[in-house]
């Protein structure tokens, strides 16, 4: 069984001031896709910088999230689930689905950190299973 989640950057909005044009940015994405082992705990990881020069909002978002802790799912094409963790670090707080305020400090790196929280058996089907992350940042 192969276990892969999809990172995709949905939806970068910004609004600009009549003075002053702000300027932010994501760069140094280390991969866009990453793939877990279909193993119990296997873990896999991106990071990123935001370039901004004023406060802005970062907000971490999955296609299947459960709660704002960041617990969710990969999912086959019949369906089948399971679960995953994930982390934030670099962000001021590790919730999701939830506008996360950061002072404008130059360049600030993020590392999401996905787990496989469930121990796959003989009994898993088969299949490529699949999330999808989204960062929307706003400033």
């Amino acid at each position: 069984m192969k276990a892969s989640v999809l990172f995709l950057v949905c939806c970068i909005s910004s609004s600009l001031s009549l003075a002053h044009a702000r300027q932010c940015q994501i760069e140094r994405l280390t991969a866009t896709q990453l793939n877990l082992n279909a193993s119990y705990l296997s873990q896999a990881a991106t990071s990123f910088s935001v370039n901004c020069d004023s406060r802005y909002a970062i907000k971490f978002n999955s296609r299947n999230l459960v709660n704002s802790t960041g617990s969710s799912y990969l999912v086959n094409e019949k369906n089948y689930k399971l679960r995953t963790q994930m982390n934030i670090s670099g962000a001021s707080s590790s919730r999701w689905n939830v506008p996360l305020s950061q002072a404008p400090t130059g360049q600030d790196k993020f590392v999401v950190l996905v787990q496989l929280m469930e121990r796959p058996t003989a009994r898993t089907p088969a299949g490529v299973y699949r999330d999808s992350l989204y960062i929307n940042l706003m400033f």
